[in-house]
């Protein structure tokens, strides 16, 4: 959606219901795929991606919100969901908690690596932090652009760039240790 368009839609938001219809019609299926690939439930990808969007129309109502990038916030309140959720629901095992060896179930970081149809790539992604291999992932398979990882992440453009530029490196030496300890 173009910038304009969504800035505009958010500002008729706070008195048109249509408004926000257009809004979330546009973002529903890129959020709940977003939390589906993170929780792999649908039951829960729904309720999270609901809870999203109730935050959501609370806040385009208020005179206060922000309307830079609506979808980067939306994205970002959607990550925060999946986060709450694990923390109150301990069914989730965090990449800390997994034992040497054993992965994690992230169906986004799955998917990408096997469409690339590379164990190399893969196994390199899952020694990256998390920061970078949540960026990396957030970039390449959710498809977010520019400005909707600036306001994900809550950074510039020039904080972005070099974040997602020290993420593509390291990727890129874990992928150089990989092609070295195989040879």
């Amino acid at each position: 959606m173009a910038a304009d368009r969504e800035r505009t839609l958010v500002e008729r938001s706070r008195d048109d219901c249509a408004a926000f219809g257009e809004l979330y019609d546009f973002y529903l299926p890129r959020i709940y795929g977003f939390i589906f690939r993170r929780v792999q439930d649908r039951s829960l990808a729904e309720d999270l991606t609901s809870m999203t969007f109730q935050r959501a129309l609370e806040n385009v109502r208020r005179a206060d919100f922000r309307n830079d990038c609506f979808g980067g916030w939306l994205f970002r309140v959607a990550s925060n969901a999946v986060v709450d959720n694990a923390r109150r629901d301990r069914r989730f095992v965090s990449l800390t908690d997994l034992a040497e060896g054993e992965e994690p179930g992230d169906l986004a970081l799955d998917t990408l690596a096997a469409a690339l149809d590379q164990d190399q790539l893969r196994r390199a992604l899952l020694s990256l932090p998390a920061g970078h291999r949540e960026l990396l992932v957030m970039r390449f398979y959710d498809d977010l652009d520019t400005t909707e990882l600036c306001a994900a992440f809550g950074c510039s453009r020039e904080t972005l760039a070099v974040r997602l530029h020290r993420a593509l490196r390291a990727l890129r030496v874990e992928i150089a240790r990989e092609a070295a300890d195989v040879a």
